[in-house]
């Protein structure tokens, strides 16, 4: 399926969106296109005064609107309080990080007394809209787990196969990357590959292969050059980056160099969290949060 088929929303009745720190128009601006094509309800948290005085500049008639709720906050850390507290009270439905920094709106999420913390790991993944291949890919971990076990990333794979599932992948193929094909014990990334293969190996909710190669991932021409036989080779779905260095440097050059389309969130915790970083486009953010719509 192609990119847009896998964000698109059928329904977004009764879906509220807690946004942490919204006083800025790179928010706030993929935020007033959601409210105009849709049914949603969006809880500001900010300094109210500023918040006010942006959304008049914007469109007079967002004051009175019954779908914006505003939450005064004057702090980051009272607006990452009230914003997660949101989300864990279910007046929200998804959470997405505005002006604020990662570090004070994850402390939040991952303080206990909210309970919002489902899975054994929470991670980033990304689905992307890539220029020479022929349906979106799932890419993870571009930004939380800085050098995962391999018990971390079974976690990151079963996040990542549940995110497919979501959005309409049926059976996704999963590629492990490396920078080698075969099991080599001096690169600790093939090792965990091939524990990874066999402990997925017999789940029917996912095809599993690796080590492999970025190229043979995608690409069934290199798979086919070097006689690789593989059921996920060429076609995958979902592509498990072995640590957060190779994962960040992939997704900033699919963006910044090949123009690729992207949205990207937070998996884990028992809503999706809208994770952009502040110099990502309006763009970005308007697909990360439809991407977060599809997984709630």
């Amino acid at each position: 399926m192609k990119f847009n088929e896998y964000i698109s929303v059928t329904s977004t009745q009764m879906i509220a969106l807690s946004v942490c720190k919204a006083a800025d128009m790179d928010v706030l601006n993929p935020l007033y296109q959601l409210y105009q094509e849709s049914t949603m309800t969006f809880h500001l948290v900010d300094d109210q005064e500023k918040l006010v005085h942006l959304l008049e500049s914007l469109d007079a008639s967002l004051i009175q609107s019954d779908r914006i709720k505003i939450h005064h906050a004057a702090s980051d850390v009272e607006a990452a309080e009230i914003a997660v507290g949101l989300v864990a009270s279910n007046e929200a439905h998804m959470l997405m990080k505005g002006m604020v920094s990662t570090s004070v709106i994850l402390k939040e999420v991952l303080n206990k007394k909210h309970n919002l913390i489902e899975k054994p790991v929470l991670s980033h993944v990304a689905l992307f809209d890539l220029p020479n291949y022929d349906k979106a890919v799932l890419i993870t971990d571009c930004a939380m787990n800085i050098a995962p076990t391999v018990e971390q990333k079974k976690a990151i794979i079963e996040n990542a196969v549940e995110v497919g599932h979501k959005i309409g992948m049926k059976t996704p193929k999963v590629a492990l990357l490396s920078a080698v094909e075969k099991v080599n014990p001096k690169i600790q990334s093939t090792v965990d590959a091939d524990e990874l293969k066999t402990h997925f190996n017999n789940n029917e909710d996912l095809v599993i292969d690796g080590p492999l190669q970025y190229d043979l991932a995608i690409s069934k021409s290199a798979a086919e050059i070097k006689g690789l036989d593989s059921p996920v080779a060429g076609d995958a779905d979902i592509l498990i980056a072995p640590a957060l260095d190779a994962g960040n440097v992939l997704y900033k050059s699919l963006v910044y160099s090949a123009n690729a389309k992207v949205a990207a969130m937070i998996v884990g915790a028992k809503v999706p969290i809208v994770l952009t970083s502040r110099a990502d486009s309006s763009e970005v953010k308007y697909l990360s949060i439809k991407l977060a719509m599809n997984n709630i």
